[in-house]
């Protein structure tokens, strides 16, 4: 028999196939399993939180344009702002509280016992002080009130959400096993009961995050924030950019919010070059910087989660639970609103997905970077609300570059040709998985 001579993409198939098992294993340990399930229960609140934002950007001065593109909506503007505010910027909060139960449950411990102890270590991890704050309404300059900095309660809480459901439900797994816990008799109510059988792992659990954060003062964000500095000393360059990128994508896969972790380190440089930037266009002069604080808004999210969004609606009539999410994930993802498909889907410790989620934005933004350098694309030097569509920044943001505006449709099609592969494996998982599901 002859052999049969296989394509390039039949040859990377098989290698992915190769994969899919050890890939589909690590979804399916209980810490991971729970802690994307914990993500994916919050994805109603970021949803809700992310609709809410796209109405705000449009009828807001400034928020997509300079002035509102809904004007009769322009007195509701604040209020809409705040819905966001309060569900998708403390999403952390959300999160620990549903990875906390969900964790708990795969333990065999009462849910409502490790989302408390979750989010009592989230608390504990995240202050060594309480504030205080003016209070305007008894105009008495000497009174003031207690306040809790809600600095990390958002995208750049989420790692601290995961360590905090790691040691609180497994410092209450090795209190319940050991039984070293409060018990009382089987006449008492469950949940009086429960909440007696928490008291000692609570308190193991105070010790250690109130040790860290308190005693030795360890700020988790900020620490991460401290490593990256000596890594991305002020260079404008392919490889410091390339980076970067790589680093962000890196910590979004693992539930970070690689924006806010390495924006903390490069905006304080990057934001000074578009100044520096519009100057120079400005007094006519040669523009300096390639690396501006928008330049990513170009190849992230266009060559990643938006492919995804066209799988997912490819693949809704074999895996119909796809097509609801992708399509209320939608209208925010064209604003660059990514929160809820990568915690919706989850793309987030998806296994199948985390490869060429960084391979694509790291080839993309080397790409990106180096067609700017070359002059394909305008060096931007327009400041553009960071929610407006990627190939109107990309071409407004030059100042008129049509170079702006077809590298995301490169970047675009990047994406789609990395991610098919992968996406395929995924798509055969996941219907393995239902058809298990079904079975049993």
């Amino acid at each position: 028999m002859v052999n049969e001579k296989k394509s390039f993409m039949d040859k990377l198939m098989m290698k992915i196939d190769a994969i899919a098992g050890p890939m589909t294993k690590f979804g399916q340990l209980p810490f991971v399993k729970a802690i994307v399930n914990g993500m994916v229960a919050a994805v109603g609140v970021t949803m809700v939180g992310s609709l809410f934002l796209v109405v705000f950007l449009l009828c807001s001065d400034g928020g997509l344009t300079k002035t509102a593109l809904i004007p009769f909506m322009k007195p509701l503007a604040g209020q809409l702002a705040l819905v966001n505010s309060l569900s998708m910027g403390i999403m952390a909060i959300y999160m620990v509280i549903a990875m906390g139960a969900e964790y708990a449950d795969t333990k065999g411990i009462n849910k409502t016992t490790g989302a408390v102890g979750a989010f009592f270590a989230f608390i504990l991890l995240n202050y060594n002080t309480v504030g205080q704050l003016y209070n305007a309404a008894i105009k008495d300059p000497t009174q003031y009130v207690s306040a809790l900095p809600i600095n990390y309660w958002g995208g750049a809480g989420v790692i601290t959400a995961i360590i905090a459901a790691a040691i609180s439900v497994n410092i209450l797994d090795v209190c319940y096993r050991y039984n070293i816990r409060i018990k009382l008799p089987d006449s008492v109510p469950p949940a009086i009961s429960d909440s007696f059988s928490a008291i000692i792992p609570y308190f193991f659990t105070t010790l250690v995050c109130w040790g860290l954060r308190t005693l030795l003062n360890v700020n988790i964000p900020e620490l991460i924030g401290q490593v990256l500095l000596p890594i991305f000393a002020a260079a404008d360059n392919i490889f410091v950019f390339t980076l970067a990128h790589f680093l962000i994508s890196a910590f979004w896969i693992v539930g970070l919010h690689g924006d806010n972790i390495v924006g903390a380190v490069t905006n304080a440089f990057t934001n000074t070059w578009l100044v520096e930037n519009n100057a120079a266009f400005m007094a006519h002069q040669s523009i300096p910087h390639i690396w501006v604080p928008n330049l990513n808004r170009l190849f992230m999210w266009v060559s990643t989660c938006w492919p995804i969004l066209f799988y997912m609606f490819k693949s809704s009539k074999k895996l119909p639970h796809l097509k609801p999410l992708a399509t209320i994930s939608l209208p925010p993802a064209i604003f660059c609103i990514i929160e809820p498909i990568m915690f919706g889907l989850p793309i987030v410790l998806n296994p199948f997905l985390a490869i060429p989620f960084i391979i694509t934005h790291t080839i993309t933004g080397a790409l990106t970077y180096g067609l700017t350098a070359i002059g394909f694309i305008g060096r931007m030097y327009v400041n553009l609300p960071w929610a407006t569509p990627s190939p109107i920044l990309g071409f407004l943001g030059t100042g008129g570059s049509i170079g702006g505006v077809i590298v995301v449709v490169i970047n675009f099609i990047i994406g789609l040709l990395i991610f098919y592969p992968f996406w395929k494996a995924y798509e055969k998982s996941e219907l393995q998985r239902i058809e298990e599901e079904n079975v049993v």
